[in-house]
């Protein structure tokens, strides 16, 4: 119940112990220092499930990590012992990603790239972060209690999402980033992406000065009002976006996505909203209804895309 770790040093030939709730140890032999971010339920302890310091690579396997902080993590705040600058990158390419974490699921420094493989973040503070990110490929389910993407560059494109299938359920923002750089803080270019955000005070595409869209379907629900503005700051929404106001969602139930009465789009609803803002890039024209039922195969983070 206290998320108990043991933290271990030697000092003069004695060993001593404390427990994760207990102040940490200072002076010589002292514990980790860890980036606080945004979530205060955590400590000064390392207690990661995977961490480096220059990079970390997934290329292939099963990966299952329950960590009370981030799950994977890659630093680049320590010269590494050979006087080089440590990357802080982390590189998914394939494999089977199974995650819950207490704060950051997956957790890049520098560079975050996911190119291929299944990742499941079924817990998390914020799903993914980096300074930057960059999906390419993968199928991808991230559940989060404030941001599902989130990018900490403030210049430049900070997040790109060009291919792929993603699913984010958030209570923060879904996709959010920092940069300043006018309509290109966040651009889709080719990924299917399903993202509910579930608080009025955020959004469920977030940028500091608008975003890019060149391709991809892209689905956005988000409470009416508040923050709900972020999600069409783009150069050309009028052009490539469609928007239906004040529906009511209840959990498991399904929206779908037509445009030219094929559907394109459908996204089995992780949780209940009512009076919710539903957005879809891809079309100007597109239909947007809530269905009891479905009749298309989903994958496993719950969408369908044609």
């Amino acid at each position: 119940d206290n998320y108990d770790t043991l933290y271990i040093r030697s000092s003069r030939g004695s060993c001593e112990w404390t427990n994760y709730n207990q102040p940490q140890p200072t002076g010589p032999g002292g514990g980790f220092g860890g980036m606080q971010e945004g979530n205060s339920d955590k400590g000064t302890y390392s207690t990661k499930g995977i961490k480096a310091n220059n990079k970390i690579e997934i290329v292939a396997g099963n990966l299952t990590i329950n960590s009370y902080d981030d799950a994977l993590h890659a630093n680049n705040t320590e010269q590494l012992e050979n006087g080089s600058t440590p990357l802080g990158n982390v590189i998914i390419s394939g494999g089977n990603l199974t995650i819950y974490s207490n704060d950051d699921g997956i957790h890049a420094d520098n560079n975050l790239s996911i190119s291929g493989g299944k990742i499941i973040i079924n817990g998390s503070y914020e799903g993914i972060e980096g300074n930057t990110v960059n999906i390419s490929g993968g199928e991808i389910l991230i559940v989060s209690k404030d941001d599902g993407i989130n990018a900490t560059a403030t210049t430049g494109t900070s997040i790109t999402l060009s291919g792929g299938t993603v699913m984010i359920y958030a209570s923060g923002d879904g996709i959010d980033s920092n940069s300043t750089q006018n309509y290109g803080g966040i651009s889709f270019s080719g990924a299917n992406v399903a993202v509910l955000s579930t608080s009025g005070g955020n959004s469920a595409i977030d940028s500091e000065r608008g975003y890019s869209y060149t391709g991809g379907k892209i689905l956005a629900i988000m409470p009416s009002g508040g923050m709900s503005s972020e999600a069409t700051k783009c150069s050309n929404f009028t052009s490539i976006g469609s928007k239906k106001s004040s529906i009511s969602l209840t959990k498991d139930e399904y929206v779908t996505v037509s445009v030219s009465a094929e559907t394109v789009c459908v996204f089995k609803i992780p949780g209940t909203l009512n009076n919710a803002l539903a957005i879809y890039l891809g079309s100007n024209s597109a239909n947007i209804v809530t269905t009891a039922s479905n009749s298309y195969p989903l994958l496993s983070n719950g969408t369908y895309f044609k």
